[in-house]
């Protein structure tokens, strides 16, 4: 959203600056230049965002975007820790040998994503808080 105010907003306020300030070109020409590169990034990461996703699939976690597939197996996990933020949004740590995954609930549909994630850690025996989490210890 910030990003879609930044590219409606800058035009606007360029625009507005130079009629009142007679702007001379090379500025004008800078400004679009660096207006351009932003949206650019802004579209990229837009894309980005949009093509990553989580799916469980026969006991593995996969992990794909634009840029391909990370798969995850159960016995790479070495540990699921569940959160709650200060807005009280559920955040998972899943720390494999090598990375560490943070899942929130920017993915969608996230509570399915949970539920599958717990029936894999029960399933696989895998440590984690999530007893203490939900208050059943």
């Amino acid at each position: 959203m910030p990003g879609l105010v930044y590219l409606i907003l800058y035009p606007l306020l360029v625009g507005g600056a130079s009629y009142f300030l007679n702007l001379p070109q090379f500025y004008l020409t800078l400004l679009s230049g660096i207006y351009l590169f932003s949206a650019l990034i802004i579209l990229f990461i837009w894309l980005t965002a949009k093509t990553r996703r989580i799916v469980v699939d026969d006991g593995v976690i996969i992990f794909s975007s634009m840029f391909g597939k990370t798969i995850v197996e159960p016995q790479d996990i070495r540990k699921a820790s569940f959160a709650w933020t200060k807005n009280n949004e559920e955040i998972v740590l899943l720390k494999t040998g090598k990375r560490k995954y943070y899942l929130s609930d920017l993915y969608f549909p996230f509570n399915e994503l949970l539920t599958d994630l717990e029936e894999i850690i029960a399933a696989y025996n895998i440590r984690s808080n999530l007893n203490s989490h939900y208050g059943l210890n």
